[in-house]
């Protein structure tokens, strides 16, 4: 993994999304047996820059695409727990992402968000590689509702104002009578 990680809050890393391996392949491969951890063979690095993370969000770290994109057998190494999230480019359109994985019935230990070779030919027959293509909210969750205060014109809040001086006016007069 480089070294250039970001750190954040607990709170700024849930907002910024990300999910863990186990939560993808649960909600789009319903059917593949319990994974322990995958290797990632590919990521689409037309939509942005994909990062995870292997502490729960606390340090978030960008994924070489150069390395797993090109042509070998060279992979991420992630547990399941491990969260992964994709940040769109400014003006990107795509609403989805490509990926290619393959479960391996062992944790990654330390090796686990390292970049790995990985024998194409040697897998076992529960290790299929697997290309999904998901909508980034798959991928990133949606993050949390925000509540804000509604907006309001300048023309309804003077005329709200005015309202309430007249009454606390009217409320003065009644008083004094």
């Amino acid at each position: 993994m480089p070294s250039s990680s970001v750190s954040l809050s607990p709170s700024a890393a849930s907002a910024l999304g990300g999910r863990s391996i186990a939560q993808i392949l649960q909600h789009n491969c319903p059917d593949l047996h319990v994974v322990t951890a995958v290797v990632i063979e590919y990521l689409d690095a037309q939509v942005g820059t994909w990062q995870c993370s292997i502490d729960a969000g606390q340090t978030w770290r960008a994924v070489r695409t150069d390395i797993i994109n090109r042509p070998g057998s060279m992979g991420l190494a992630l547990d399941r727990d491990a969260l992964l999230r994709v940040l769109p480019f400014v003006g990107q359109r795509a609403t989805g992402a490509r990926l290619r994985l393959h479960p391996v019935p062992y944790r990654h230990g330390p090796g686990n968000g390292s970049y790995r070779a990985y024998a194409v030919e040697d897998r076992e027959e529960g290790s299929p590689t697997l290309t999904l293509v998901l909508p980034l909210s798959a991928i990133n969750g949606v993050p949390p509702a925000v509540r804000a205060p509604r907006p309001r014109n300048k023309r309804a809040l003077l005329q709200a104002k005015l309202a309430a001086e007249q009454a606390a006016q009217v409320a003065v007069q009644r008083a004094m009578a």
